[in-house]
C-alpha cells in the first residue's frame, strides 16, 4: 500500500477498535479482497469473512467465551443465539434494527448499500466550573477565517455498509448523530454530510470522474474535488450566519428567505497533507463580511505539542 492508503487503513481499524464494544476489523476481512482508498472518506472497501458475524459485533453484540454454536432453526427452545452477549447501553454503532421506527435516521441510511451502521457522538462529562470567568480574545468571525485545520474536537463518525458480497467502512467527515437519554437524534449538521459528503465528494466526484476518464486529468480532478468542502452553518462553527439568516424570512411565503438558510457560507481547500498537518485555504462570506485566509495546523511533534 502507499502511504495514504496505509494512514486510511491505520485511521478505519483504530476507530472501529475504539468503539464501545471494540471490534477488531481485521479479522472480518477476506484475504485477498481488501481494497483501501486515498482517504479515510471512502475508507475500506471488502468481503466479509462471515457478513452475519460483522453485523452482530457492529451491532454491539459480542461472543461470549466458550466454543457453543447457536442453535438451527428447530432445534431447542431458544429463537435467538445464545452465543452473544446483550447490545450494551452504550454501544457505540446504531442501525435501523436498533430504532426501526426512526425517520431521520432511516433518510441517512438511504444511499446505504446493505446493513447500514452510523457511529453515535456521545457528549463529554460536563467539567467541574472555573474558579474564575475564562479569558477569550479575538472573535467568533475571525477564528472563522481560519477554518478547521488544528482543530483537535472533532465531530466525525465511522459509518459501514455490510452486505452479501461487499462491504464498506468509513469515516465521515461530518457526524450527525448524537445519542441522548431519549434515544438518537440526527441534527442539523446532516445537510452539511448530504451535500459535501454524498454528492459533492460521491455523486458528483465519481460521474465527472467517469466523464474525463481514467487518466491524468481525471486523477487530478477527483484529488481536487476530495480537497474541496463547502462550509455550512454547523454545531462546530456556532451556526455562523445563521441567526441574521433565519430572522430575515418573513414568512412561510418567503421561499428565497428559507432557501438561503441552507446555502453555504464558505468554502475550504486542502492544500497540502503533510505528515501530521494540513495547509488549508478558506473563504468565508456572511453576515455581510468576506475573509480569505491560509491556515496551517495540525500535530507537531518535534515541537513538543503533540
Amino acid at each position: 500500500m502507499e502511504e495514504r492508503q496505509e494512514k486510511t487503513y491505520e485511521a478505519i481499524v483504530s476507530r472501529c477498535r475504539d468503539l464501545i464494544p471494540s471490534i477488531d476489523i481485521t479479522k472480518h476481512i477476506k484475504s485477498g479482497t481488501l481494497r483501501v482508498a486515498n482517504n479515510t472518506l471512502d475508507g475500506i472497501t471488502f468481503e466479509a469473512v462471515d457478513p452475519a458475524d460483522l453485523e452482530a459485533e457492529l451491532s454491539g453484540r459480542m461472543k461470549l467465551p466458550g466454543n457453543a454454536k447457536p442453535p438451527k432453526p428447530g432445534e431447542g427452545a431458544l429463537s435467538f443465539d445464545t452465543t452473544r452477549g446483550p447490545r450494551p447501553e452504550n454501544a457505540s454503532m446504531i442501525s435501523m434494527k436498533e430504532d426501526p421506527k426512526h425517520w431521520a435516521l432511516k433518510a441517512s441510511f438511504g444511499a446505504t448499500v446493505g446493513e447500514g451502521f452510523r457511529e453515535q457522538w456521545r457528549p463529554p462529562p460536563q467539567p467541574r466550573p472555573a474558579l474564575l470567568p475564562t479569558t477569550s480574545y479575538g472573535s467568533q468571525r475571525l477564528s472563522l477565517g481560519f477554518g478547521d485545520t488544528g482543530t483537535r474536537l472533532t465531530f466525525t463518525a465511522l459509518h459501514a455498509a455490510v452486505a452479501a458480497s461487499v462491504c464498506n467502512i468509513h469515516i465521515d467527515e461530518r457526524g450527525f448523530v448524537v445519542n441522548t437519554p431519549e434515544g438518537a437524534v440526527v441534527t442539523p449538521t446532516f445537510y452539511g454530510h448530504l451535500a459535501n459528503e454524498l454528492l459533492l465528494k460521491t455523486k458528483f466526484r465519481d460521474w465527472l470522474n467517469g466523464a474525463i476518464g481514467d487518466n491524468v486529468v481525471g486523477s487530478i480532478v477527483v484529488e481536487a474535488i476530495n480537497r474541496l468542502s463547502l462550509r455550512f452553518a454547523d454545531a462546530e462553527n456556532g451556526f455562523a450566519g445563521m441567526k441574521g439568516r433565519v430572522n430575515s424570512i418573513t414568512g412561510l411565503n418567503d421561499i428565497k428567505g428559507i432557501g438561503k438558510v441552507f446555502l453555504p457560507i464558505g468554502l475550504s481547500m486542502d492544500l497540502a497533507h503533510l505528515r501530521n498537518s494540513t495547509i488549508q485555504a478558506n473563504y468565508y462570506w456572511h453576515d455581510g463580511q468576506q475573509t480569505v485566509t491560509i491556515s496551517w495546523g495540525g500535530t507537531f511533534e518535534k515541537f513538543g505539542s503533540k
